[in-house]
C-alpha cells in the first residue's frame, strides 16, 4: 500500500509530464499561446487532484493479478473515463470549437494512454513511500 506522500508524489511527477504534453497538442490545435496556457492550466490543476483521488480509490480496491493488468485497469478508469469527460469540457470552454475539442481530447488521451502505463509501471520498481505491512 501507498503512503500519502507516495500518492501525491506519482501525482506531481504524472502533472509535470502531462503539463509538457498537453502544451504541445493544444499548440498543434489551436497555434494560439493564450488557449495553450488556459487549457494547460485549468486542466492540470483539476486532473492533480483527480489523480490523487483515483490512486487513493484504487488503493481501496482489490488489485487485479499481475502488474500491467494493474496498470491496464488504472488507466482505463483515469484516461479513459475521466480523460475524456473531463478533458472535453475543459477544452470545450475554453476553445469554444468542437474540432479543436475533438483533436485535443482524442490526441491527449491517446497518448495519455501509453504514458500511464509506463508511468505505473516505473513506480511499481520505486520502493520509496510504500507502507510495510507486518506479518505476524
Amino acid at each position: 500500500m501507498d503512503t500519502r506522500i507516495r500518492s501525491l508524489s506519482k501525482g506531481i511527477i504524472y502533472r509535470i509530464i502531462s503539463v509538457i504534453l498537453l502544451a504541445i497538442i493544444t499548440y498543434i490545435f489551436t497555434k494560439d499561446l493564450m488557449t495553450v496556457t488556459l487549457v494547460t492550466l485549468i486542466s492540470n490543476i483539476v486532473f492533480l487532484f483527480v489523480f490523487y483521488i483515483h490512486e487513493r480509490l484504487w488503493l481501496k480496491i482489490k488489485r487485479p493479478e499481475g502488474k500491467l493488468a494493474r496498470s491496464i485497469a488504472k488507466m482505463f478508469t483515469y484516461i479513459t473515463i475521466c480523460g475524456i469527460a473531463i478533458m472535453s469540457t475543459i477544452t470545450y470552454f475554453v476553445t469554444g470549437s468542437l474540432e479543436a475539442m475533438t483533436g485535443i481530447t482524442l490526441t491527449y488521451v491517446l497518448i495519455k494512454h501509453i504514458t500511464y502505463v509506463f508511468n505505473e509501471l516505473l513506480w511499481d520498481k520505486i520502493k520509496w513511500g510504500e507502507k510495510v505491512e507486518c506479518q505476524n
